[in-house]
């Protein structure tokens, strides 16, 4: 089958969003929101299986994949919280199920708080409420690895963070050409470090309260960067939220676990899998 024609919408900032839709019209809409120096492929696991049950939007937020990287950054969470929310209102986009990664939790938490009544629940894998020391300095190290050595030396500092220790030994050649693919290859280097110095200083806790769709929160065991103790924190503050810690797995579940994953997202929104499927 041809690989669709890539598809885009125009804020009115004038940046150009890089969007996909599967999933047959009619169905509750789910959106995927990508993790930081990642694009839309990123789901590639996972989204044929979620789009049997759902209408599923993805996107390369500014400075990701084919997607516009402005010169002006950092790209702050609320920044990126904001364009998404107007690219949903562009597409005609109602009442979705957020499924976030990372950063792609924490603009999630930026939606459910900004507009609590126009999401039907959210799945957050990965998700701290608050940028960290810890946090700081790690990504201090990124953007600094980037700018003297490039994207390859950007992964290297960041995958022992990003990956569970069996998939990192198994596919680290895989994973650092792909992620060279993702952030290197015809993409402006601006795009990269606006994106990593966006989370600087972030922080929602005192509005977390303010949420009001279901929520589950995800944390791998193996998770170095977001350890599960600091992703329980972010459930405690979100009134009924569900909390699991996922076993095997370190920071990008969906990826090094996408059955797995789906699953979990499945059981939560109360879709069923079909049987033989």
């Amino acid at each position: 089958m041809p690989r669709p024609a890539p598809r885009f919408a125009t804020l009115a900032s004038g940046v150009r969003l890089h969007y996909r839709i599967l999933g047959a019209e009619g169905r509750p809409w789910m959106v995927l929101l990508n993790g930081l120096l990642s694009d839309l492929t990123m789901w590639a696991g996972c989204v044929t299986e979620l789009a049997r049950h759902f209408r599923v939007l993805s996107f390369d937020g500014r400075g990701q994949g084919r997607s516009d990287a402005p010169a002006e950054g950092p790209y702050g969470t609320a920044l990126l919280a904001a364009d998404a929310g107007e690219l949903f209102d562009l597409l005609g986009v109602r009442r979705p199920w957020l499924v976030g990664l990372s950063n792609g939790a924490a603009i999630s938490l930026e939606l459910l708080t900004s507009r609590p009544a126009d999401f039907a629940g959210a799945v957050l894998t990965s998700s701290m409420a608050w940028m960290d020391s810890s946090m700081e300095l790690k990504t201090r190290h990124w953007a600094q690895a980037l700018e003297s050595g490039g994207p390859l030396m950007l992964f290297d500092a960041a995958a022992p963070f990003l990956w569970g220790d069996g998939f990192l030994e198994a596919r680290y050649p895989v994973l650092r050409a792909y992620h060279q693919v993702v952030t290197g290859e015809g993409r402006p280097p601006h795009g990269n470090l606006h994106q990593i110095r966006g989370i600087a200083g972030w922080d929602i806790r005192d509005r977390l309260d303010r949420v009001e769709a279901p929520v589950l929160v995800l944390a791998g065991a193996q998770d170095l960067l977001t350890p599960p103790w600091k992703c329980e924190a972010t459930a405690r503050g979100i009134r009924g939220a569900r909390f699991e810690v996922v076993p095997g797995v370190g920071h990008a579940f969906p990826v090094e676990d996408p059955k797995g994953f789906v699953a979990r997202v499945l059981d939560f929104t109360g879709a069923a899998i079909p049987t033989g499927a």
